[in-house]
């Protein structure tokens, strides 16, 4: 199906921003009437909307349940996970589950996870020097980008990783993108799968404490005497768990394309590994793993000269605010050393992502991990598969060749 700007075509996944461009300029309040929501696309505006969460409600979802259809129209997506707190809930019952969360998600604990991260990374490149070895296919969604984060807070939750093969099938079945690789009968049963393994871990660390976990946390947890409800901790487990993990993935995967494609980035990294979180924090800004957010219509409000009704559903475009020549100097520049970082890939006001820390350390030890590897890739485009939907920027498979001289001397 055509339309002026076809969100869910193959097209648009491989080059949207000439359609945010064109949105910016002459139609920055867009209403799509195919799809049946309004699209924002300027930096402010964005802004604008994510500081006024009375106005504009995240009740609806993050993703507002779109996927594509065998058309290309857009659908609801009916295998949810369920309700997800605080990112689905507005204030003030938002603050007080945020705020309780908080004391299990410290900076303190994220911080201590360093050298869990960097031995899951390193473990995961010995895995694929074997593969070299062997002469086995390697992926570089399967075979890195998604398995670091899914380790990384399995761990942190008390998840045994004896049950790795469990785990990846959650992750990659439950995942926005997750499309025909997987029936509604294997995608049930991950969801039925993680919901019995996570309540039975609560229920565990309940009644005998299993160590610093952060499901641990969560049930010890407290702020001026409230605690989290049963359903909150479970839901707040599911939404680590999901949130904890694609959004990473796509990250990693997007910044090695990124870097094979622009080798003088590429080889000022390898220079000079303390400029990486320079260059997570850039390509966030260039090409972040969200492309944008839902919000719904609390009330009628004219924004920009746009009658905006009660219960109409706004799709914030991050992506596109990140490219506003508005917000930014030269802003389709890829700059390592860029000092505006004040970009919306992460969010603005009480729904900033509160994971932010975590997907900044996974992100430099995977880019410190891989970055002498990278020269010696070869991506195979042609067989890889994007993320089918407009929500996310990513890839859900993407077939890699690595050259044997990239393991000369490696034990």
């Amino acid at each position: 199906m055509y339309t002026e700007f076809p969100f869910l075509s193959a097209e648009y996944a491989a080059h949207p921003q000439p359609f945010w461009e064109k949105l910016r300029d002459s139609d920055p309040v867009h209403y799509a009437k195919d799809y049946g929501f309004w699209v924002i696309s300027r930096h402010r505006d964005i802004l604008e909307m994510l500081k006024d969460p009375h106005t504009y409600s995240s009740a609806g979802g993050p993703g507002g349940g779109l996927t594509a259809g065998n058309d290309g129209a857009p659908e609801k997506d009916n295998g949810g996970i369920g309700f997800l707190p605080m990112i689905q809930n507005d204030p003030p019952e938002h603050t007080r589950v945020r705020s309780i969360f908080a004391n299990a998600f410290t900076p303190k604990r994220i911080a201590e996870m360093e050298p869990t991260v960097v031995a899951i990374a390193n473990n995961l490149l010995a895995e694929i020097h074997e593969k070299i070895r062997d002469g086995r296919d390697l992926d570089l969604v399967d075979d890195f980008a998604s398995p670091l984060p899914v380790y990384v807070i399995a761990q942190m939750m008390g998840i045994p990783l004896s049950e790795r093969h469990k785990l990846r099938m959650w992750s990659d079945s439950l995942a926005i993108g997750a499309d025909e690789a997987y029936t509604l009968e294997q995608k049930l049963g991950s969801r039925k799968q993680m919901t019995a393994t996570l309540s039975a871990i609560i229920s565990k660390a309940r009644d005998k404490p299993q160590g610093d976990t952060l499901i641990s946390a969560m049930l010890n947890a407290s702020e001026k005497g409230e605690n989290l409800h049963p359903g909150e901790i479970l839901g707040l487990s599911k939404l680590l768990w999901l949130a904890g993990n694609e959004t990473t993935t796509n990250l990693i995967s997007n910044g090695t394309v990124f870097l094979l494609n622009n080798t003088e980035v590429l080889e000022e990294l390898r220079r000079d590994k303390k400029l990486i979180p320079e260059f997570v924090e850039e390509m966030l800004r260039f090409n972040g793993p969200v492309m944008g957010l839902f919000r719904n219509a609390t009330r009628d409000v004219e924004f920009r000269g746009k009658a905006i009704r009660k219960g109409d559903t706004l799709w914030l475009l991050f992506s596109s605010g990140n490219l506003d020549s508005r917000a930014y100097d030269a802003p389709e520049r890829f700059d390592l050393h860029r000092r505006n970082r004040n970009h919306l890939a992460l969010g603005k006001g009480v729904h900033f992502c509160m994971g932010s820390a975590l997907a900044r350390l996974e992100a430099r030890v995977a880019f410190e991990t891989i970055v002498d590897l990278i020269p010696y890739m070869k991506l195979s485009f042609e067989n890889g598969k994007r993320i089918p939907v407009p929500v996310l920027s990513g890839w859900i498979k993407l077939p890699m060749s690595i050259s044997r001289n990239a393991i000369e001397g490696a034990p």
